[in-house]
């Protein structure tokens, strides 16, 4: 009787055990791997070739060693390209043990919103397709700029303009869109310096027939060229809506034009110039050697999404391997003392802007955006 009570007491320990520990192991205990937090709009089509470049750089990682001796596997979390979704998401991941990185979201007025969500779980985000300075500012230090800054980019369209003899421009971006808005101001910034004015800015883009007014007054005004930080379906639109009318100015587009296969018509696409930072048409150097193992791997060659979430997964892998320590501030404090090498070369970050990455315009050729020849090796700053 006594060795059935003593069986009884040992089961009921182990169960009353069993039940407070419920919950307790992460994904990663459970499944014997380190899980690290991936968060894009996955439910959209054009997410594909991110999602391409992170798995491409997670086999890599884990052929490799994976970080800190344990492989790797990825937790994809979609947040819809909405902000409200993706303060849910982060709210939820930021709580997760293990890796203390999380790669993502996609726009910048989302990376903003949950940079401090991240910060007070002691997390950190890599943000690998937005390029807002802002996240230099102290309250969003929970989040690192994997991409050249607004300002990086700015400067780079405007010595372009210049060198092309351009002095009036007018400038188009989405009505309150962060990324735009700043872009747009440092383009003014700028331009001030090189002599380019801005004649007519305009934040919003409203039927056919309205959009007829902006053209007569434009050429009222002598406008050489047109500046567009549009983004989502303003880029479609816009570009509608120049073919339509008949548009012969030169187009300086921001990125944003190549983040995703936006439909540009033929008569728009030779007088676009984007200002970009991905070669994909490299030969030579870290960029070739990224395009021809995703083309051995997907059997076509990588987009900028892919090239920015691969280089984010890698630098990820490398922060926690050389701090030794998945402590959020010992990473922290190896990517503020080191240099990396990565899919753009050797790069580095000031404070939380990263440096290294050369800006250059692309033109459209034969349907694919590809480097201009004539680079003018500006668009270097981090800020």
């Amino acid at each position: 009787m006594k060795k059935h009570l003593r069986i009884l007491s040992t089961l009921a320990i182990l169960l009353i055990g069993g039940l407070l520990c419920f919950g307790c192991s992460n994904t990663a205990k459970e499944s014997g791997k380190l899980s690290v937090d991936v968060v894009y709009p996955f439910s959209q089509e054009y997410s594909a070739s991110f999602k391409n470049g992170i798995e491409l750089a997670a086999k890599e990682i884990n052929d490799q060693g994976g970080i800190l001796n344990q492989a790797i596997e990825i937790n994809y979390n979609d947040d819809g390209n909405n902000t409200n979704t993706a303060v849910e998401v982060a709210t939820r991941i930021a709580e997760n043990q293990g890796f203390p990185i999380v790669i993502g979201h996609r726009s910048t007025d989302d990376v903003l919103k949950v940079a401090d969500i991240y910060k007070q779980n002691n997390k950190l985000l890599f943000a690998p397709i937005i390029a807002s300075s802002k996240l230099n500012l102290p309250e969003n230090e929970g989040a690192y700029l994997c991409a050249p800054s607004d300002d990086a980019m700015a400067d780079e369209m405007v010595r372009t303009m210049a060198a092309q003899g351009i002095q009036r421009i007018a400038v188009i971006h989405s009505a309150g869109n962060t990324y735009g808005k700043d872009y747009i101001q440092k383009v003014e910034a700028h331009g001030r310096q090189a002599g380019i004015e801005i004649v007519d800015a305009v934040s919003y883009l409203p039927n056919l027939d309205y959009f007829r007014y902006y053209l007569k007054k434009w050429d009222s005004l002598g406008v050489q060229a047109i500046v567009t930080a549009c983004v989502g379906n303003d880029i479609t639109a816009l570009y509608t809506y120049l073919e339509k009318t008949g548009n012969t100015r030169p187009v300086f587009a921001s990125y944003d034009v190549e983040i995703q296969p936006y439909i540009i018509p033929a008569s728009m696409k030779g007088l676009t110039q984007v200002t970009s930072y991905f070669n994909n048409t490299a030969t030579v150097g870290s960029e070739s050697v990224f395009i021809e193992a995703y083309q051995k791997v997907y059997g076509k060659k990588p987009d900028l999404p892919a090239a920015q979430a691969y280089m984010s997964m890698h630098l990820a892998a490398d922060a926690a391997n050389a701090a030794q320590s998945l402590e959020a501030q010992t990473i922290k404090n190896v990517l503020a003392e080191n240099t990396f090498e990565t899919v753009y070369g050797s790069l580095s970050f000031e404070k939380r802007l990263i440096n290294g990455i050369p800006v250059f315009q692309k033109i459209y050729r034969n349907d694919q955006l590809v480097p201009r020849d004539n680079l003018t090796e500006g668009g270097q700053s981090g800020e």
